[in-house]
Formats: C-alpha cells, structure tokens, sequence
C-alpha cells in the first residue's frame, strides 16, 4: 500500500478522530482497496467493497467544507473493520471460494488436542495439533480444580493459537466442531484470538455444536461433507455411444 493511503487509512482509525481528514484523501484509499466509489447526491456516496459489502455515507464534505466531521468518520472506520481492514490488515481478505473448488478445513476442538481434516474432492489429509504447558494435560481449563494457586485462569496457549490460525489461514472454509458454552468453548477461545489478532480470517469460520463423544472420525467427517454442502464425488457411469446426463456428471 502507497504511504498515502497507509497514512489515510492509519488516520480513519485515530484516537481521538481527527478534524482534518479530506474526503477525497478517503475516497482515494476506498478506490485503492478495490471498493466502487458513487456519487449520489452532494452529500451522499454509495460505497461498496469487492466482497459486496456496501454503505451509503451522509456526509457535509463538499466545496466549502472539504473535511470529513466525525460521525462520517466512524461510519467508515465500522465499514472497513466489519470486511477485516485495519492498519494492521490493509488489505481486503480476498472472497472466499465456494463448492469443491474451497479449500476446506474441518477443526474437531477439544480439551486434548485438535483434530484437522483439510477436504479437497475425494482427498482427505488429516493431522493432529496438540497443546503445550497447562494446556496439554486434557483437564478444562474453566474448572477450579485447573486454576492456579492465585485463583486465575489458566493462561491462554498463544503458541498453540497461533499454529490453529496459520492452519485456518491456508482454507478458505473452515469448520469448528466441539462442545462447550463460554469459557470452556476452545471454538470460541480460538474465534475471540482470531478476532483480535487476525479479523480478517473471521468469516472463515463457521460453528457446530456435536456430541463428540459418541463421534468417530469418519462420522465427524460425514457431518462436514453436509455442512460444506460438498459429497465426495461420485463419478458418472457412462454407457458406450451414449452422453452422461446431467445429473450424474454433476454428481
């Protein structure tokens, strides 16, 4: 990103907001991100992102009054956080692919260890990450008996975070399995590290709530082929002299 618009895009998320920001500063910033920039009235731009993410701004910006006022200015700053842009991420997380062609990443989340399958057609390459300290002695973390002598919650695994999240930055789906509610959810330990640490991988990520105990792999992989909405292929039997049909080729 051109200093120019690192330096706008760094101003949009100042505290406390500044006064002096120029419209047309901002407007540049948008198009260089990939967003279409509408002109609808003096007043009134149509903003809209690749992702499909759009926003119509009021704002009081014009001839005499080039200047952004504030409320313009958060309206902004939420537009471009709720798509994963922020000066730490200044770039948009490129659209996530859908059907067979996604690079699909099933997560099974437990207390022990994290099971991942990555699903690419028929393929499926499985691996195992596990916890390090605390966390790998399979007890849950948000019970007493797991606490330290200060009565404090056991310290979050942010090496073992940061692995889960390069994973999860390689897909462009990805699904969490576990059980839990609040503290003792890891999916959601995982999705509040992610929303703070990398935003923009947040709408990679969907949720299921499963029975894992009563769970084997093959049935926790089943579960994911549904969810993503993607069967392993079955391969159409075509008779001599005679076209598939339709429906089975798309099978």
């Amino acid at each position: 990103m051109k200093h120019q618009h690192m330096a706008t895009l760094q101003a949009l998320f100042a505290h406390p907001v500044p006064h002096n920001l120029r419209q047309t500063a901002v407007e540049a910033l948008l198009v260089h991100l990939g967003a279409t920039v509408q002109r609808l009235s003096e007043h009134r731009l149509k903003l809209q992102l690749s992702n499909g993410n759009s926003m119509v701004l009021h704002t009081a910006a014009g001839p005499l009054q080039p200047d952004l006022d504030g409320e313009a200015i958060h309206r902004i700053r939420w537009f471009l956080e709720q798509a994963g842009i922020t000066p730490d991420h200044p770039t948009e997380p490129p659209i996530p692919v859908r059907g067979e062609q996604a690079r699909r990443l099933l997560i099974h989340l437990d207390h022990r260890a994290a099971r991942l399958w990555w699903l690419n057609g028929d393929d499926v390459k499985a691996a195992d990450l596990r916890p390090h300290g605390l966390w790998s002695t399979g007890q849950r973390l948000s019970h007493r008996h797991d606490r330290d002598v200060k009565g404090q919650r056991a310290p979050l695994d942010y090496d073992y975070l940061r692995e889960l999240t390069a994973c999860i930055a390689d897909a462009d789906r990805v699904l969490l399995l576990g059980h839990g509610h609040g503290q003792s959810d890891l999916r959601q330990l995982l999705k509040d590290y992610i929303a703070e640490h990398q935003p923009s991988l947040t709408p990679r990520l969907e949720t299921l709530s499963v029975d894992d105990t009563a769970c084997s792999d093959s049935q926790l992989l089943a579960l994911a082929h549904r969810h993503f909405g993607n069967l392993p292929h079955r391969h159409a039997v075509i008779n001599p002299g005679h076209e598939p049909h339709e429906a089975q080729a798309q099978r």
